[in-house]
This record gives C-alpha cells, sequence and structure tokens, in this order.
C-alpha cells in the first residue's frame, strides 16, 4: 500500500530502451522497468536477464539508458526468477 503523502514513483524508463554500460558496451534492452530497478535482457544471453538497480542509472539520453557501473558489476537473474518478480501470484 502506498504512503497517501508519498508520490508515487514511475518505472525509470520504458521497456526496449537500449542498455548501454559504463565502458560503452551495449548490454541489451529493458525487458521491464519499475522504480527501483529495470530488468534487462542480455544481447548475448537473452534467456537470462540482468538486474539494474536504480542507483546504478546515470542518465537516460537520446532513447538510450546510461549506467554508471559495467557488465560485472551487475547480477544475473534467470527467466524462473524473472517470472517469480513479474508474477508474484503464481509463486
Amino acid at each position: 500500500m502506498e504512503d497517501a503523502d508519498q508520490p508515487a514513483r514511475k518505472p525509470i524508463c520504458a521497456a526496449g530502451t537500449v542498455v548501454i554500460a559504463e565502458n560503452g558496451q551495449r548490454l541489451g534492452t529493458v525487458r521491464v522497468a519499475y522504480p527501483h530497478y529495470v530488468l534487462v535482457s542480455e544481447d548475448d544471453a537473452p534467456e537470462r536477464d540482468l538486474e539494474v538497480p536504480a542507483r546504478a542509472v546515470a542518465r537516460l539520453e537520446n532513447g538510450k539508458l546510461y549506467l554508471s557501473v559495467n557488465r560485472e558489476a551487475l547480477s544475473d537473474v534467470d527467466d524462473e526468477e524473472t517470472d517469480a518478480r513479474q508474477h508474484p501470484e503464481r509463486t
């Protein structure tokens, strides 16, 4: 339940947004975005997502999400975990 005194937080960006690491590497595209993190479908392994916390986002510019970290700093999330996060009623 949201606190009536706190404004609702919007997702960081839209699904489909290209994600770029600090070193310039394209990591993939946003699968789903929440106010506190995004799940990124990796270009190299589309069956696996990366969890990107909001604190790792440097900026959203020209339709791309730029991070303040590189790939190694991010956590992998498998399809089962992704599904459980997106559909908690199924668990």
